[in-house]
C-alpha cells in the first residue's frame, strides 16, 4: 500500500504531529526538532482496531456500515 499523510499539525516552530497511513497501518508521530536536541516517537495502529473503536464511540448503526466498507477497502 502507498503512504498517505492524513494530518500534519505544528505545535510551534520546533514540534509537530503527523497522522499518516503507512505500510497498511495508521501511524501517529510526534516529533521535536529544536536547538541542541531532536526527538520523536511514533505509534502504529492496526486500521481494524482503530475503526472498531471509532464505530463503538459513534451512536447508531449507519456509521457501522460505512466503517465496514472502509475496512474492506483497506484490505
Amino acid at each position: 500500500m502507498s503512504e498517505k499523510k492524513l494530518v500534519e499539525y505544528d505545535f510551534g516552530k520546533e514540534s509537530g504531529l503527523d497522522l499518516e497511513f503507512k505500510d497498511g497501518k495508521l501511524r501517529l508521530t510526534i516529533q521535536y526538532d529544536g536547538k541542541g536536541a531532536d526527538a520523536g516517537v511514533y505509534v502504529d495502529l492496526e486500521p481494524d482496531y482503530f475503526l472498531n473503536k471509532l464505530a463503538a464511540a459513534i451512536p447508531g448503526t449507519i456509521d457501522d456500515m460505512v466503517i465496514e466498507a472502509i475496512k474492506g477497502a483497506l484490505k
